[in-house]
């Protein structure tokens, strides 16, 4: 178990860390819940915006002028 966890928390970080920047949003643009790093993608303007989950990120990935980004106060 522990290396699994290990394995997860690396490739977290590294995601993390490779991204660069903070998402422009701070509730899912889908569902409009809390967002979660590890879900990501950009929006058509290039800027990182983050999910609550992967079926979220699916969504807007399919359709991105469906869901529109709301920017952080």
């Amino acid at each position: 178990m522990k290396p699994l966890f290990s394995i997860l928390a690396v490739s977290l970080a590294l995601t993390f860390i490779s991204s660069g920047t903070e998402p422009v949003n701070d509730k899912c643009p889908v569902c409009d819940k809390t967002i979660k790093l590890i879900f990501h993608s950009k929006d058509p303007k290039g800027q990182r915006v983050a999910f609550a989950t992967a079926d979220c990120k699916d969504k807007f990935d399919k359709a991105p002028e469906k869901y529109p980004v709301k920017a952080k106060p």
